[in-house]
């Protein structure tokens, strides 16, 4: 992928030695946004220094820049650029001094730019604004925040359609959901993408670093999740490092997306060939209708955890039976023979009744809808115990399958905590936070005790093998959880 990486610095002096350095890393283009600068140079022949092509901008502020500066201004400035010889200039596409300059734009290539940093509009207007800004320079450039998923869709749909008239563009999504249209620049038919040299010099929201973009390449491995809300989830810290430890070309994204956009995500992994997903609250279920396939082990959970792209065929899984079975027994706490009580009715409570059936316990399902309840004890040969019982019952394993306590979620007991005692498992599938108030009271009661981010990292190690063919080790995952 080419990328041009946009240089924010505070003068001439400074940008010269940012674009030096982006040149040793591989930068394919320079953009300066002069706009950044407190005050507007006047000499500019420092930048013979740097080889790369170079672009300068001077973004408005009506179009997301610094500059306020009058046209009489920017047309001076553009002209002094172009004598010394920047080969693009970027010009707002409804600026009146593109034809002002005229001939002058002859020895240059125009970049025509628009930018919406509020929102996405319907397909039809994103391929009229990229036909504008084609009419008017070599190269047209259209950037929309993107908002949601279906925002996504049309970013997609719009490139695909604009891509047969045979101009050059680049189209461009901002904020977390637009990074896609950065990393996959090429599945977008835009003509490079824009990078920051570094974490922290971004100069537009979701930019990515040019060492990131860099080492994922041409053809880089796309995986993410879905579900909603997803600012708790560490499955991106945890699989990136992954990545970088095994130093494969790939990115994780988060995709958050409500129930009914899941058809259009499904979409977005066929079409852009994003090799899989995990699903978290609250889509495990509801994603299964959208699927190609589903493997046996999900349907009798009747969840999916994990979504595996297989040439555009997507096949639903489940890792959260393994990485549950896989923590429990790593800790110890084996529940073969045992007495267990699960807390919920979803489908983490389906996967760990599978686990506990599996592993032959003794299985007591509770949850305040005792129909619920009844419902997964016929499924995994297990027992009821109502909500007001389960304190005066003795259990080996107690396992909370509600997400009471996460992160987003009320801070409350899935139940009376006078059911725990010393020397019982008290096991809890929420990770964030690591330490909830079901685990607090667990240990007060002296029962020992289990965080979900263990099944958490043996779930996405599980999943991670079946995207990529390599298993991650345990240490590199759970690093990338503690530091996430």
């Amino acid at each position: 992928m080419r990328v041009c990486v946009s240089l924010v610095e505070d003068g001439v002096k400074e940008a010269v030695a940012a674009g030096l350095i982006a040149q040793a890393k591989g930068a394919d283009l320079l953009e300066v946004r002069f706009d950044k600068m407190p005050k507007l140079p006047e000499d500019l022949s420092a930048f013979r220094k740097l080889t790369s092509p170079r672009i300068a901008t001077l973004r408005t502020e009506g179009q997301g820049g610094s500059s306020q500066h009058r046209d009489e201004e920017r047309l001076r400035f553009f002209r002094r650029a172009i004598r010394i010889g920047f080969e693009n200039v970027d010009i707002e596409f409804d600026s009146p001094i593109v034809y002002r300059l005229g001939r002058e734009l002859r020895s240059v290539g125009l970049i025509c730019s628009f930018h919406d940093f509020t929102g996405t509009p319907s397909t039809s207007r994103i391929i009229d604004a990229l036909v504008t800004a084609a009419s008017k320079g070599d190269l047209a450039k259209v950037a929309y925040m993107v908002n949601n998923i279906s925002d996504l869709r049309r970013l997609l749909e719009a490139a695909r359609m604009f891509s047969v008239t045979g101009n050059k563009y680049i189209l461009l999504g901002m904020g977390e959901l637009g990074e896609i249209t950065r990393v996959m620049s090429g599945a977008f038919g835009s003509a490079f993408t824009y990078a920051s040299l570094e974490k922290g010099k971004e100069a537009a929201p979701g930019q990515m670093d040019l060492d990131t973009l860099k080492a994922l390449g041409d053809k880089p491995l796309i995986t993410g999740i879905t579900g909603s809300p997803l600012g708790h989830s560490l499955s991106p810290a945890i699989h990136n490092a992954a990545f970088s430890s095994l130093n494969i070309p790939g990115k994780y994204l988060p995709f958050p997306a409500t129930a009914a956009e899941l058809p259009d995500l499904m979409h977005l992994v066929r079409e852009l060939g994003i090799r899989g997903l995990n699903v978290t609250i609250p889509h495990k279920e509801a994603v299964m209708r959208h699927l190609d396939d589903v493997d046996p082990l999900a349907k009798r959970v009747g969840a999916v955890n994990t979504i595996v792209n297989k040439n555009g065929r997507l096949l639903g899984i489940n890792t959260d039976v393994s990485g549950l079975e896989k923590a429990l027994l790593a800790a110890g706490a084996d529940p073969k023979g045992k007495g267990a009580l699960v807390i919920g009715a979803g489908g983490a409570a389906r996967a760990c009744g599978l686990v506990l059936e599996r592993r032959g316990a003794n299985i007591w399902f509770t949850n305040r809808t005792a129909s619920r309840a009844q419902e997964l004890a016929k499924v995994f040969s297990g027992r009821v115990a109502s909500h007001g019982d389960v304190a005066r019952m003795t259990f080996d394993i107690v396992i909370n399958c509600t997400p009471l306590g996460m992160q987003g979620f009320p801070n409350e007991l899935p139940v009376d905590p006078h059911v725990f005692r010393p020397g019982q498992w008290a096991v809890d599938l929420i990770y964030s936070p690591p330490i909830t108030r079901f685990l607090e009271e667990a240990n007060k009661h002296g029962a020992k005790t289990l965080s979900g981010m263990e099944m958490l990292i043996y779930q996405a190690m599980d999943a991670f093998e079946t995207w990529t063919g390599q298993r991650p080790p345990y240490e590199v995952m759970a690093t990338g959880a503690r530091t996430g």
